[in-house]
């Protein structure tokens, strides 16, 4: 299951210039497009092209199926995520139906790389459609940004642990750690303080177009649901059971075309094609992924064929075949409405 990239919000209320995001948006993914041929190309210039061919015809069908499985429980993890803060509110939510809003939620992702602004709010306003209160609704939607960024920087420190296979770029991976280590803390410290509370702060970024519609979306959650401890740690251990079913597809992956390495290396050389993906500009880290994840898999030792192999299976399976449902699920709940006339706090 991708994950939210720092691009600016291009999409965030507020914004008066919808024709030159719509352009900036195609740009960027033609700019991941290219990148990501010349990623192919390259890898089967320093391998036999025939080799790759072959590797993918006779990948073994059943490590395949468990690599779909894999996938399909990030969806699960995701909806629970999100369940959190409706259920502790007294808002029941089926599980089939948040699997189904998670699909949403990874299309805007990765259509709309916004840091997760823009899937946050489409899942609010899912949940307010199901009858949730507007504040459960959107605590249970805000709680997924910084459980999300807690459960990364845990992950990525253990792979880090793990990452002596990195040699001379081990000190760029640490740089580009520590900025992101950074800017995880600000982020979540932020939504931590200012979510539910009208305060100064809130009204003097409110000022600034960009920032508007974001404060008034934070102003709208319970803050006692956003910093609750239980709902927290919950939804940090459900994160960190995404990236780990994320980076065991990756596992299952690599063996499904016979080849073989350490978990704990594998484990690794996703968390640092994850955090390239994540601090670039490019939705989904069309292009970046792909060539952090081929080179840091040949540190490992698996081959140039199977490594990419892998990589543009796993891309498939998370970032390709989930958008077409992601976009029909997004598109039902963009056209919904929400009764404006609803009380706050109260049950349909």
């Amino acid at each position: 299951m991708s994950t939210p990239s720092f691009a600016p919000a291009t999409d965030a209320p507020g914004n008066s210039h919808p024709r030159r995001e719509s352009a900036a948006r195609w740009i960027s993914w033609l700019l991941g497009a290219s990148l990501l041929v010349t990623v192919v190309l390259a890898a089967l210039h320093f391998s036999e092209g025939r080799e790759f061919a072959s590797m993918l015809e006779e990948a073994k069908p059943w490590w395949l199926a468990l690599a779909f499985l894999l996938q399909t429980a990030t969806y699960s993890a995701q909806g629970e995520v999100f369940r959190g803060a409706p259920c502790s509110a007294g808002f029941p939510l089926p599980r089939r139906w948040l699997y189904q809003r998670s699909f949403g939620k990874l299309f805007l992702d990765q259509a709309l790389p916004s840091g997760g602004i823009s899937s946050t709010a489409l899942v609010a306003t899912a949940l307010e459609q199901r009858g949730v209160s507007r504040r459960a609704a959107v605590s249970g939607a805000i709680i997924n940004i910084p459980s999300y960024y807690a459960a990364y920087v845990v992950a990525l420190a253990v792979a880090l642990i793990f990452a002596g296979f990195l040699g001379g770029t081990a000190a760029l991976i640490l740089l580009l750690s520590i900025l992101f280590l950074a800017f995880s803390m600000g982020l979540t410290t932020a939504i931590l303080i200012l979510s539910g509370r009208r305060s100064v702060a809130i009204r003097k970024l409110s000022r600034f177009p960009l920032l508007k519609g974001i404060m008034n979306f934070l102003e709208g959650a319970d803050s006692k649901m956003i910093r609750d401890p239980r709902l927290l740690t919950e939804a940090i251990l459900w994160q960190l059971a995404i990236i780990l079913l994320d980076a065991a597809t990756m596992w299952v992956l690599i063996r499904s075309l016979g080849a073989f390495a350490p978990a704990n290396a594998v484990f690794a050389s996703f968390m640092v094609s994850s955090l390239f993906r994540t601090m670039g500009i490019l939705p989904g880290g069309l292009g970046t992924y792909e060539a952090t994840s081929v080179l840091t898999l040949q540190m490992i030792g698996v081959s140039i064929p199977v490594a990419l192999s892998a990589t543009l299976l796993f891309r498939g399976l998370t970032f390709w075949l989930p958008m077409l449902p992601g976009l029909w699920f997004s598109r039902r709940v963009t056209r919904g409405r929400v009764d404006p006339r609803r009380e706050t706090g109260t049950k349909r």
